[in-house]
């Protein structure tokens, strides 16, 4: 079996990661949570529950989350 090319775990979920994140920093907090919540799918399913990706994925997730409840308690201005 020979191996694919491009990026490889745990290269591609930095990239995914720092995508998401700057997503959400761009004022997409839904999409950013979207990003991370399929990211971190990926990653559970390649290096384990256990392993120290999985949880910063987990709390970058519950971060954008937390935006999201946020801002629909804020009123619309105007």
């Amino acid at each position: 079996m020979s191996a694919l090319p491009g990026p490889r775990p745990p290269d591609i979920f930095i990239v995914r990661s720092n995508l998401a994140y700057f997503r959400g920093e761009a004022g997409d907090a839904e999409g950013a949570a979207a990003a991370f919540a399929e990211l971190l799918d990926d990653i559970v399913r390649v290096l384990g529950p256990d392993h120290p990706s999985t949880r910063t994925a987990q709390n970058n997730l519950a971060r954008w989350q937390g935006m999201l409840r946020t801002d629909e308690d804020t009123p619309d201005a105007g």
